[in-house]
């Protein structure tokens, strides 16, 4: 469903929603798995993401990667998988993660403070392939002043869009923000 009625090439959110909802269909009409309960609705969702992942990002492309010394060079990673497998940073992120061996943790914040409650912001999406600051990863989870990451966040907040930081965080030794246009924001770290 385009919010154009304009002839042109699919992006990579439009892509991977497609990739998704075949995984759907394949599940439905494959196995017998019917989901019950909330919590088998969430794993169907995890499989199809899974599986549109697979679909999409090259195992030959995943094969080539190198394990990151740096911050910096994780990032970089993560945006050659999506261009070129025209998937969007979180898919990538994703695919990437399950592939290294060194400890890793990717995601985006949306800074919306809200004074009266401490709210700084959101994850967006968080990726971590050993148990850090959201364990597994997680999604739109909040950001209070009282949050391991409220010290992140603030410093997202003073940063000028474009701008990139690589401040020292406990328990990581190499990380890096960016922040992006408007509330925007991400994160890439190699932890200790």
């Amino acid at each position: 469903m385009r919010s154009h009625g304009r002839c042109a090439p699919l992006s990579p959110q439009e892509r991977f929603t497609i990739a998704h909802e075949l995984g759907h269909y394949i599940l439905m009409r494959d196995t017998v798995f019917r989901p019950q309960r909330d919590a088998d609705y969430w794993l169907g969702e995890q499989l199809c993401n899974r599986f549109a992942s697979q679909l999409l990002i090259p195992d030959s492309l995943l094969d080539k990667l190198v394990e990151p010394r740096s911050s910096r060079e994780l990032a970089a990673a993560v945006t050659l998988v999506a261009g070129t497998a025209s998937v969007t940073f979180e898919p990538a992120a994703r695919a990437i993660a399950s592939r290294l061996a060194t400890p890793i943790a990717i995601g985006t914040f949306s800074l919306d403070p809200l004074v009266r409650t401490e709210r700084l912001g959101f994850r967006g999406w968080w990726v971590e392939n050993q148990a850090w600051w959201g364990a597994r990863g997680g999604r739109r989870l909040a950001v209070y002043a009282d949050h391991a990451l409220a010290p992140v966040l603030r410093r997202m907040r003073s940063m000028r869009p474009g701008q990139t930081d690589s401040p020292q965080l406990e328990g990581a030794h190499s990380t890096r923000l960016r922040r992006g246009p408007g509330p925007r924001a991400s994160f890439t770290a190699l932890l200790a």
